[in-house]
């Protein structure tokens, strides 16, 4: 513990919210840290969690319930990307939510927008595996992404499309295939990290009103995200494909997540390690 650290002491039960914050940089006052530059996140710009020893800033650190499980908080993180993304979205109460990409992120948007009262939501990947996941954890309807005519589907499931597309695949065709199942009005929010540029037709966008917005990460939600984990309003847990041990991490862990399409969530247990 540092010194001047008081609101945490030895032995608390917590999780990070590993955002390094740049506090010259003009976004810090009105809270909006995410957008700060540059932006570093604990194991990406710092050591991360599979350090031996990891070093984190104590703006970061919020304490868990007594009543929340280590898998539980161990979730809490990606569930805020997640959170997060349906909050932009302005999704309302009974509203329609396409979800592309049934990847952990994806999975979790799912389990937000039902929280958030979404009525329908839809999910389209290209692995059945995962759409059965979808399926078990509440979508409504799961189509597969290789389909033909997908927003037509989404259109008679829907009527006029979608409120609300997160794109959580992050590819030209996640993205042609939602803006086009969107309805008239309708709010596009890009999740995925997009690994290459993609097409756009800004005509249609103009004379349609979408809204296409992007967002990273997060910013001040995460008590908000640890109290709906808590109240079982967001069972993350049933994201939980496998625990294993540090020693098993390559193989069973970042090969097993690539290379298995059953597998959405691995956990790995430090102490058994």
């Amino acid at each position: 513990m540092g010194e001047g650290v008081h609101h945490l002491k030895v032995g608390d039960r917590v999780v990070v919210e590993p955002i390094f914050k740049n506090f010259d940089s003009p976004f810090i006052a009105n809270g909006e840290y995410n957008l700060s530059e540059p932006l570093g996140f604990v194991g990406l710009s710092s050591n991360g969690g599979f350090a031996s020893y990891v070093v984190v800033e104590d703006y970061m650190v919020h304490k868990i319930p007594d009543t929340m499980s280590f898998e539980k908080g161990a979730l809490v993180e990606p569930a805020a990307v997640a959170v997060y993304a349906v909050m932009q979205s302005n999704l309302k109460i009974g509203g329609t939510v396409l979800v592309s990409g049934a990847g952990p992120i994806g999975l979790l948007c799912v389990q937000a927008a039902l929280a958030a009262g979404a009525s329908t939501v839809i999910v389209t990947d290209i692995a059945d595996k995962r759409l059965e996941k979808a399926k078990s954890i509440g979508a409504t309807h799961i189509i597969n992404a290789k389909d033909e005519g997908i927003p037509e589907k989404i259109k008679t499931i829907t009527g006029l499309g979608v409120d609300v597309f997160l794109d959580c695949a992050g590819v030209q065709a996640s993205y042609t295939t939602g803006i086009t199942s969107l309805k008239n009005g309708g709010t596009a929010v890009l999740v995925a990290l997009f690994g290459k540029p993609v097409t756009t037709d800004a005509l249609d966008q103009v004379l349609r009103e979408i809204t296409i917005k992007g967002i990273i990460a997060y910013r001040n939600i995460f008590p908000q995200v640890i109290a709906l984990i808590d109240s079982g309003r967001m069972p993350v847990e049933k994201l939980v494909t496998r625990k294993i041990v540090l020693d098993e991490i390559v193989t069973n862990g970042f090969e097993a997540l690539v290379n298995d399409p059953t597998e959405v969530k691995i956990l790995i247990d430090i102490q058994a390690s």
